[in-house]
């Protein structure tokens, strides 16, 4: 533990002279590695439908960094547009791929004429140009969709004749086989990517599906949610594990189908590029830093790639002005520097972003004028005060992705991006009874729902799915439920969530806004978003600030939680502190003190302010107390207090 010593005012007791000094504690953060930027690159996908001169313009600055156009259909189809369109594509620096719309129901066989082989050669004499080494083609991929012989609703039982599931998924991987063959032939490796939908890959009584001897190809999963997110999101995927590409809409700046890659902009162009790129690449992410203020930090990042490369640096998404070296220093790290620093590298190929790397900043800590004790029982608390640090239980929060520090209730507070800002703690549930509590900062998140806190199974939820964003708790597979109540917007609010035993309760700003006949225990594994355990994926991105998140073992009272909410700015007592002292008839000197509830004071003295001497550990079960010393007898004598 890092300490810092605030001298206090000398203060003359006769017949000795004592000097109070509280000694701060700080605690080191302690952050995992952050996971690579969440930023998924869009794609497209288009065909006969969209015109052979599309505008690319709309679409990259929308975001699209590749794109397919549909090459073949059967073997009787060319697009007449799928040349120009790739030639648009690619001058205008989107990786684009050839696809074919398969149909198994007119070509049955496997191998052989009329077959999957029938459909790869069909497909290759238009396509296999544009398969090729050289940085600019993406793997090639089948549109496996096929829903009749002749065009048949989807109900005709005679659907792709009849086929089982094992005969379906060798006609597939027969087709991707074939492909492969003949680019290998040519000095090219690929690995098509599967088009479909869970509504066709999944085996069933009206489509045959697929099987998984499938899964070693890729896939591009078809699902239209209502609101999708297409940074967020994720589709379903049988009988793949998990989505590579997801179709998330069907209409975009092309005019085409609207598409994701589930990973970065970098592991895209290394694993879906054919023959690979000269696009920079990472090879040294820069890492968190934790720095007292007035002192220097550097960021550093690495990459390899076509020269020249260019480097600017970004600061909670923003650049920084001047920022264009492989190394970024702040001189003096001031609480306004904390936050989120990725570097972009560039050529003429592409431009590629490092992973988030954190600066925390160890502020002192100090007390307010009007602060109050905290309640007893406490577990957590985050002040957010530049840093991640939980300083009561030293189960110190690490921050992912968008997550940034503003102006808070109480100094800063944590900003979450509503899309990929969050913190993780590994914390396990708190059982019921319990309190948690924050102040919050609302805005309207994008998604349908948005989590102040998260396990895998339940969340405590600031906007609850399907309602007029309202405030309540999620089981997930079980029940949403809500207090009746809407955080007002862009103006902060304390809430404190209350599981006694035999209900739950929700206090906005001190006052019972609603009860539940129902408890959950306290989730706290992830804090401004969730996590669906089933889906193995981060969900519920809240947008907006939290500040001073603190956790209890108890349900607390309505006059204390009333307590926490007046005391607004001021907040509660987290620093040691003396309040004064007395020296009776006796010599006996009481020093009156206060600092974090429930956390014992160490003691110690000291005559020069030099040395400095341990005599005493004092209990402080209630926030406040005092200490006697029976044995000052000297003309001056220091004290300082330090938790714990």
């Amino acid at each position: 533990m890092h300490q810092v010593v605030n001298p206090r005012q000398q203060r003359p007791f006769l017949p000795h002279l004592f000097s109070l000094i509280s000694l701060v504690t700080l605690g080191l953060a302690a952050i995992m590695p952050e996971r690579a930027l969440a930023q998924r690159p869009l794609g497209t996908d288009v065909s006969g439908f969209q015109p052979a001169n599309i505008n690319w313009t709309p679409a990259t600055n929308g975001g699209v960094r590749f794109a397919w156009s549909k090459a073949t259909e059967g073997t009787g189809y060319i697009n007449p547009n799928f040349a120009s369109q790739v030639a648009g594509a690619t001058a205008a620096k989107v990786y684009i791929g050839a696809y074919h719309y398969a149909r198994p129901g007119l070509h049955p066989n496997i191998t052989g004429a009329n077959s999957a082989d029938s459909e790869a050669a069909y497909f290759w004499t238009t396509a296999g140009p544009y398969i090729k080494n050289g940085g600019a083609y993406l793997m090639p991929m089948l549109d496996w969709e096929d829903v009749g012989t002749s065009g048949q609703p989807a109900t005709d039982p005679t659907v792709a004749n009849g086929f089982t599931t094992s005969q379906m998924s060798q006609w597939v991987n027969e087709w991707c086989t074939a492909v492969s063959n003949t680019a290998y032939a040519s000095g090219v490796i690929v690995n098509p990517v599967v088009y479909s939908g869970t509504w066709y890959s999944t085996p069933g009584t009206t489509y045959p599906g697929l099987d998984s001897s499938v899964t070693y190809h890729p896939n591009n999963m078809s699902s239209y949610p209502a609101n999708p997110n297409p940074q967020t999101g994720a589709p379903s995927t049988t009988p793949w594990p998990s989505w590579t590409f997801w179709q998330y809409a069907d209409t975009n700046w092309t005019g085409g189908d609207s598409d994701v890659f589930n990973g970065t902009l970098a592991t895209l162009l290394k694993n879906f590029v054919i023959g690979g790129t000269n696009a920079p690449s990472i090879t040294s992410n820069p890492t968190n830093l934790t720095v007292v203020p007035g002192a220097s930090a550097t960021f550093s990042v690495r990459a390899t790639g076509q020269a020249p490369l260019t480097y600017r640096w970004l600061f909670n998404g923003t650049v920084i002005p001047g920022a264009t070296s492989t190394n970024y220093t702040i001189a003096s790290v001031q609480s306004t520097n904390a936050g989120g620093y990725v570097a972009v590298v560039s050529n003429s190929y592409a431009s590629v972003s490092s992973s988030s790397a954190f600066l925390s900043v160890l502020l002192p800590l100090t007390n307010s004028p009007g602060a109050v004790l905290a309640p007893t029982g406490m577990v957590n608390w985050w002040p957010a005060d530049g840093n991640p640090n939980d300083i009561f239980g030293y189960k110190n929060a690490s921050p992912q992705a968008g997550l940034s520090y503003a102006a808070g209730k109480q100094g800063l507070a944590f900003h979450f991006d509503g899309s990929t800002g969050y913190l993780t703690t590994g914390l396990a549930d708190i059982a019921v009874p319990w309190t948690m509590c924050f102040w919050v900062n609302r805005q309207n998140a994008p998604g349908t729902a948005a989590a102040l806190s998260g396990n895998g199974t339940t969340e405590l939820k600031l906007e609850q799915y399907g309602t007029a964003r309202q405030v309540g708790f999620t089981k997930f597979g079980v029940a949403d439920w809500t207090f009746g109540y809407t955080v007002p917007l862009n103006t902060w609010t304390h809430l404190a969530f209350v599981a006694s035993g035999t209900q739950s309760s929700l206090y906005a700003n001190g006052v019972l806004v609603g009860s539940l006949a129902t408890n959950i225990p306290l989730p706290r594994a992830y804090i401004g978003a969730g996590y669906l355990a089933s889906g193995s994926r981060v969900l519920d991105f809240m947008l907006g600030s939290l500040d001073e998140i603190v956790t209890f073992n108890r349900a607390l009272s309505v006059s204390e939680i009333a307590a926490m909410s007046s005391a607004g700015t001021a907040g509660m007592v987290r620093a040691p502190e003396f309040t004064g002292g007395a020296v009776f008839a006796n010599g006996q000197f009481v020093i009156n003190l206060r600092g974090q509830t429930g956390k014992a004071f160490t003691m110690e003295s000291s005559t020069n302010l030099a040395t400095w001497t341990f005599f005493s550990t004092l209990s402080n079960p209630t926030g406040a107390t005092q200490f006697p010393d029976n044995t000052a007898n000297t003309p001056n004598k220091f004290y300082r207090a330090r938790q714990p």
